[in-house]
């Protein structure tokens, strides 16, 4: 038994440095190294922020005095019209008394009900409101942006927004206003957070789309249409120069342009089609110590 143990052993150690063997020696020759090619695409730069959906006007009714509520005139999910009633509050469910009802101070939709008939509310209580409505004919995104990306940004810019929530589809945006001084926040350590508020008008929200939600939103702050493209992993830098490595193993300079997270533009040096690969830096450490 312990024979053909040792036997197994042997032969597993045989498969490892044939299999690494192999490796290093089609590494050698370019054939394990990934393959990358020019493409024609539209190359776009973005800052990414975060934030929270609005709705173009918003409010929650409380009573202006500790008593009971009366009724409700409204239901959730109803649209009301600008004075018409919401609810009635009275001091005493018992007495016989008229009381004037709270009315909608704009035409919107009533998106929370947190209290019932003859239900206790206490006087102006925000956290412990009756009734809330929203305008929901437009939809907005409040978000933060640090402040060494506000520098790239500007009013009517376009923007993508993706809801944490919705996962099928995205939004499109446009950048309406940008505060001119920042807000600091404490962050662990003592050191502060500058951020400066950003609001986003969403131009296709539908009914999906809640006041609430968290959503990332992609700013487009620069954008060029059918460039030639190719992924920075293929790209190397030698000074202020850049060069790729065809996929023959010549060596070529070239020029780049814009560049995104992902790819840099080409602006000479290649052609669409044009296949690259990445360093050998086997081969590259090698020569290095040889000098």
């Amino acid at each position: 038994m312990l024979n053909k143990k040792w036997l197994a052993f042997i032969i597993v150690g045989l498969a490892v440095v044939v299999g690494g063997w192999a490796y290093f020696k089609k590494a050698d020759t370019g054939g394990g190294l990934r393959i990358g090619k020019v493409s024609r695409e539209d190359l776009v730069q973005r800052v990414t922020i975060a934030g929270i959906a609005e709705a173009n006007k918003t409010t929650v009714v409380n009573s202006s005095y500790d008593g009971y509520v009366k009724k409700l005139y409204v239901k959730l999910g109803e649209q009301v019209e600008m004075n018409a009633p919401l609810v009635s509050v009275a001091q005493s469910l018992q007495a016989a008394e008229n009381v004037f009802p709270i009315r909608a101070p704009f035409t919107g939709t009533v998106t929370q009900v947190m209290k019932s008939e003859g239900q206790f509310v206490r006087a102006t209580d925000s956290k412990d409101f009756i009734v809330r409505m929203d305008d929901l004919t437009k939809m907005f995104v409040n978000a933060n942006s640090p402040e060494m990306d506000v520098v790239k940004l500007k009013t009517g810019l376009e923007t993508i927004i993706r809801a944490s929530a919705i996962l099928n589809k995205t939004y499109k945006g446009v950048v309406t206003s940008i505060s001119q001084a920042a807000t600091a926040t404490e962050q662990w350590g003592g050191r502060a957070q500058v951020n400066f508020a950003v609001k986003i008008q969403v131009t296709d929200a539908d009914a999906e789309f809640k006041p609430g939600m968290s959503a990332l939103v992609d700013i487009v702050t620069n954008k060029k249409e059918n460039v030639l493209t190719l992924a920075h992993e293929f790209i190397q830098k030698e000074g202020e120069d850049y060069f790729v490595i065809l996929k023959d193993g010549q060596r070529r300079s070239i020029k780049v342009g814009l560049q995104n997270e992902s790819v840099f533009e080409i602006t000479e040096g290649l052609k669409e089609g044009d296949e690259v690969r990445q360093i050998d830096f086997l081969k590259l450490i090698g020569k290095e110590g040889e000098s």
